[in-house]
């Protein structure tokens, strides 16, 4: 007797139906896992920005823009929290044990894992060079938010405002009606000159975070008013002890302990914070615009060295050389970004390699051993060679391919190595 002719598409049907099963699994398990990361990274944050001196008026809009910028580091995490929870259940409950003695290869079980992990890394891929930086920005740009809150300061002791997200607080000893603060203090980067009405002024500044200490300023007493013209917070000062940073050594040698602290004495004194949206950090450019910027850069730096090769006067050499330095080092750190943007996208892809092949080795009953071994490897293993990779290539000028993927291809290699011993098995 012939076999029926229907067999074979009821077979189909079958690994649909299991297709369908483990799709399923993992996007709950993504999707929960995705919610409560980025519920537990908000609540971080908003903890710090209210402990920094933000008000919850502040925080609560801000905060939107943060978790959408979170998600490009939760996402892949999520993957894998997904990837060996689904798979160590299915494990556990010995359904991958039934699916081996119906003939189904362990390699077919993953296709459900691609399905997922494909379109969300192609995603990732897709936005990283665009709608992240965009993010990024936005996550920094909280002065936006701020300024509406400013006529809300009310009266008060002992209060701060931090004005923006790169150290920018002011501290007051008492305020009144909101604009009128005494014995204020502030410590950050400035950019000290004049305004053109001859009154010193200092604009805070993003360019030299983690390059000079931070200036510190003393005043009796300020007025906080708000330039609509100059999309400036204005902090106009009176009784002023200010401390700056001075170093004598060229800017390629400084370390922490070759800075010392001026003292200089002002009447008035006014300090700006920009508040516009328009101007961003290096990172926090397009791919596309980052990509100009480090190729003006390197022509910079190309033009300092023929410069200094052609030099007669060794007193131009230095100066030469320190802005050649410079420029390579600011364009060193734009290809990082270009990378590290790339590997964190790709990173969705990489993680589902890892966390199926250590959930079906295993074969254990224990359905959270898989989960923790992968976030082990990814802890051990991705983020320190990922984020050390981008110190090694700006520190030494290797290529950012190399060293800021390196996460990535180690975990890769790890996968590649497990998939072949589960061939094997």
């Amino acid at each position: 007797m012939s076999a029926p002719i229907g067999r074979r598409p009821l077979k189909l049907r079958q690994m649909g139906t299991l297709d369908q099963y483990l799709l399923r699994e993992l996007l709950l398990n993504f999707l929960f896992s995705l919610l409560f990361i980025s519920l537990l990274v908000g609540i971080v944050s908003a903890m710090k920005a209210v402990d920094s001196g933000y008000s919850i008026g502040i925080v609560l809009p801000w905060l939107r823009d943060s978790l959408l910028y979170s998600l490009y580091f939760t996402t892949p995490i999520s993957i894998l929290v997904a990837c060996t929870l689904s798979y160590g259940r299915f494990v556990a409950d010995r359904e991958f044990t039934a699916s081996l003695a119906c003939g189904i290869s362990p390699f077919r079980l993953f296709l459900p894992m691609a399905a997922l992990a494909v379109p969300v890394g192609a995603l990732m891929l897709l936005t990283q060079s665009t709608i992240l930086p965009e993010l990024q920005h936005r996550k920094q740009d909280i002065g936006r938010f701020l300024i509406k809150q400013l006529e809300n300061l009310g009266e008060g002791k002992m209060g701060q405002l931090r004005i923006d997200d790169q150290g920018g607080v002011v501290h007051w000893g008492e305020i009144r009606g909101g604009r009128d603060l005494t014995e204020v203090y502030i410590e950050k980067q400035l950019s000290i000159g004049s305004s053109p009405s001859g009154v010193a002024r200092a604009v805070a500044t993003i360019e030299d975070m983690g390059k000079t200490p931070a200036t510190k300023i003393l005043a009796r007493r300020a007025q906080l008013t708000v330039d609509d013209e100059a999309d400036v917070i204005r902090l106009v000062l009176n009784g002023v002890d200010m401390k700056f940073p001075v170093s004598d050594v060229p800017a390629e040698n400084r370390d922490f302990l070759d800075w010392r602290f001026e003292t200089v004495l002002f009447d008035q004194f006014n300090v700006d914070f920009p508040i516009n949206s328009v101007k961003r950090r290096l990172n926090d450019l397009p791919t596309s615009e980052l990509k100009v910027k480090i190729s003006e850069h390197l022509e910079m730096a190309r033009l300092r060295e023929l410069e200094i090769a052609s030099a007669e006067d060794p007193l131009t050499v230095e100066p030469a050389r320190a802005a050649m330095n410079e420029a390579l080092r600011t364009a060193r750190r734009g290809e990082t970004e270009i990378w590290r943007r790339r590997a964190m996208a790709l990173a969705v892809l990489t993680f589902s390699m890892l966390g199926f092949p250590i959930a079906l080795l295993l074969n254990t009953t224990q359905k959270l051993v898989p989960f923790f071994f992968g976030i082990l490897a990814v802890m051990a293993l991705f983020f320190p060679l990922t984020y050390g990779g981008i110190q090694v290539s700006r520190a030494t000028g290797l290529p950012a391919w190399a060293t800021v993927m390196s996460g990535n291809y180690v975990i890769t290699v790890i996968s590649l190595g497990l998939l072949l011993k589960l061939r094997r098995n």
